[in-house]
C-alpha cells in the first residue's frame, strides 16, 4: 500500500491557509475573490510542479491531469473546492482537493504509470454563500445547470459569476463537461461528530438526507417608527422573526434526527426611521427519512398560517427546493472501505448531511465520498480542525482507492 507525504500535505493545507487569513485560524476566501484568485494561482504551481498538465473550463473548474497509459480511456477524477465559506476553516474542501494532489505526488515518487489518467480537481464555487447555487462547477459540468445560468447569477453587489471569472482571469477555455469519466473520489472532513464520539478514523459515505431549502417573504406596511400607534404597526421584520422562532423550535422539537434553521434575512427599507414594509428570509431543513422532512415541513406551513393570523402580515414562499438522498456506488463504497481496512484504519459506513460536489458527478459515473473526523463536528467555523494523522489517513484511503480504479 501506497502513503502520501503526511508532512508535506499539511503544509499544503498550512500555506494555503495563509490565503484569506482570518484572526481566529481559519479563512475568508469566497468563490472568485482575490482571494480565491491567489488560492487557484498557488494550486496550479502545485500541480505543475508536480507534473501535471492544468486545463481550466468556462465555469473556471480546474483539472490537473497525470496522464495514463492509455490514454483513451476515460480518467478517474479526485478533488473537492478550494473556495471557503465566510468564515470558514482550513478544511472544508481544500483536504479534498490537496490530498488527492499528495497522492499524485506518491505515485510520482513511487514511478508508477496507471493505466487510466488521474485528474485532480478543484469545482467553482462549492460553498454557494456568494452566489447561488452552491456546488455550481460541478453542476454545470455534469450537465445539471446551463453554463448560461451560472455565468449569470449574481451576489450581492450585482456582480456577476461571468464578470468575477474575467476579472480573477478564471474563465478558461477548455469546453465544459461534455467528456467521459471512469469514476470520481471526493475526500473530505465529515463535518459532523459522529467519527469522533464513535473513535472511528474513516468514512465510507452511503447516502445522503432529505432536505429543503427555501424562501420566504414577510409583507406588512411602511410607516414612521416615532408617529406611528403602536397598535397600527404592520411590522414585517416583526412577523419574520416570529415565524424565524418558531421554525427553531420545530428543528429543536425534531432533533436529533431532524434540524431546522434560518439562515440569512433581509429587511427593507432597512433604515432606523421606518417601520420595515418587506423582509425575505432563508431557512433550510434536513432529516433522514421523507416522512420526517414531510412532518418538520407541515409544521412550519402551520406555523406560517398562525403567525399571519396574529399579525396580520402576508406570508409567501418565493422558492422551495427539495433534495432527496443521493445513493452512493456500492462497488466504491466496497473498496473505501477494504482499503481503510488493509491500511489499518477503523472504517464504518455513514450517511451525509451536508451536501457535496460528489452528488452532482453521480450523473456522469460512479462515485463515492471518504469522511474523516474534524473536532467537535465543527465546520463553517474558523474553529474548524482536522488532526495531521487524520488527514493523512483519508488522503492514503484516497490515494489506493483511486490507484485500484485507474489500474482498471
Amino acid at each position: 500500500m501506497l502513503h502520501v507525504d503526511t508532512d508535506r500535505l499539511w503544509s499544503d493545507l498550512m500555506t494555503l491557509g495563509t490565503i484569506g487569513a482570518l484572526p481566529r485560524g481559519g479563512n475568508d476566501r469566497m468563490a472568485l475573490t482575490d482571494a480565491d484568485r491567489d488560492g487557484r494561482a498557488l494550486f496550479a504551481h502545485w500541480c505543475n510542479e508536480a507534473g501535471l498538465t492544468v486545463t481550466v473550463d468556462a465555469i473556471g473548474n480546474m483539472f490537473g491531469r497525470r496522464e495514463g497509459s492509455d490514454p483513451s480511456l476515460p480518467p478517474v477524477l479526485a478533488g473537492s473546492h478550494l473556495d471557503t465559506q465566510s468564515p470558514g476553516g482550513k478544511f472544508d474542501g481544500p483536504l479534498g482537493v490537496l490530498g488527492a494532489l499528495a497522492g499524485v505526488r506518491a505515485l510520482n515518487a513511487a514511478g508508477i504509470t496507471t493505466r487510466r489518467a488521474i485528474e485532480v480537481v478543484n469545482w467553482t464555487n462549492e460553498e454557494g454563500c456568494r452566489f447561488f447555487p452552491g456546488l455550481m462547477g460541478s453542476a454545470v459540468f455534469a450537465g445539471a445547470l446551463p453554463l448560461e445560468t451560472a455565468l449569470a447569477a449574481t451576489d450581492r453587489a450585482g456582480h456577476s459569476v461571468g464578470s468575477e471569472l474575467a476579472r480573477i482571469r478564471a474563465n478558461g477555455s477548455t469546453p465544459t463537461g461534455g467528456r467521459s469519466v471512469d469514476a470520481y473520489f471526493e475526500l473530505h472532513i465529515e463535518q459532523g461528530p459522529v467519527l469522533e464520539e464513535q473513535g472511528v478514523t474513516i468514512g465510507a459515505v452511503t447516502h445522503s438526507h432529505y432536505s429543503i431549502m427555501a424562501e420566504v417573504e414577510c409583507r406588512g406596511e411602511n410607516a414612521h417608527i416615532q408617529s406611528m400607534p403602536m397598535l397600527r404597526r404592520r411590522n414585517a421584520l416583526v412577523g419574520a422573526a416570529r415565524l424565524i422562532a418558531e421554525i427553531d423550535r420545530i428543528g429543536r422539537a425534531h432533533a436529533p434526527a431532524g434540524s431546522a434553521s434560518a439562515v440569512v434575512i433581509d429587511a427593507w427599507p432597512n433604515n432606523r426611521i421606518n417601520i420595515p414594509h418587506r423582509a425575505v428570509f432563508s431557512y433550510g431543513v434536513i432529516h433522514p427519512d421523507a416522512q420526517g422532512l414531510e412532518a418538520m415541513q407541515a409544521e412550519i406551513a402551520a406555523a406560517t398560517a398562525m403567525v399571519a393570523t396574529e399579525t396580520g402580515l402576508a406570508f409567501d414562499t418565493l422558492f422551495q427546493r427539495r433534495r432527496d438522498p443521493v445513493i452512493f456506488t456500492e462497488e466504491l463504497v466496497g473498496l473505501v472501505e477494504s482499503t481503510a481496512t488493509e491500511l489499518g484504519h477503523s472504517v464504518m459506513r455513514m450517511r451525509t448531511r451536508p451536501g457535496h460536489d460528489a452528488f452532482n458527478l453521480l450523473r456522469l459515473c460512479p462515485v463515492e465520498l471518504i469522511f474523516v473526523p474534524c473536532r467537535d463536528g465543527l465546520s463553517h467555523n474558523e474553529l474548524e480542525y482536522c488532526e495531521p494523522m487524520h488527514c493523512a489517513a483519508g488522503a492514503d484511503v484516497l490515494l489506493n482507492a483511486v490507484l485500484r480504479r485507474a489500474e482498471r
